[in-house]
């Protein structure tokens, strides 16, 4: 079974993407290890989503912003994937992830979500 870690973030994507550069950098023991980080992706305005025609992408796009609500967030600008790389997590446990994400990114700015449905 996969174990991925989804963070919402109030962060543009492009600062959040400098940020987690910095994270790998910083803790390159746990994210060449036993973590992989994945990069930053936008979170749609509603403003935004009403200009994309497509169906598919739309609803894509839309359960971003939705599930970022969902669980308390508001004003999500991006997102991010981290993926237990090592099961058997030599460094850190997912609740200990989801503290040092909220430490670097700051508490306010982030909801941390185990396999996309469990807030952590």
């Amino acid at each position: 079974m996969a174990i991925d870690i989804t963070c919402y973030t109030k962060l543009d994507h492009n600062l959040l993407q400098s940020k987690l550069d910095v994270i790998k950098s910083n803790y390159n023991y746990i994210f060449n290890h036993s973590y992989l980080i994945y990069t930053a992706n936008e979170v749609l305005t509603r403003q935004q989503l009403e200009l994309i025609v497509d169906p598919v992408e739309k609803y894509q796009k839309e359960s971003d912003l939705l599930i970022s609500e969902e669980f308390g967030l508001k004003d999500a600008r991006s997102y991010f994937m981290v993926s237990v790389n090592d099961k058997s997590f030599p460094k850190v446990n997912t609740t200990g992830m989801a503290e040092l994400l909220r430490k670097e990114l700051g508490e306010k700015n982030i909801i941390v979500l185990l396999n996309g449905e469990t807030l952590i």
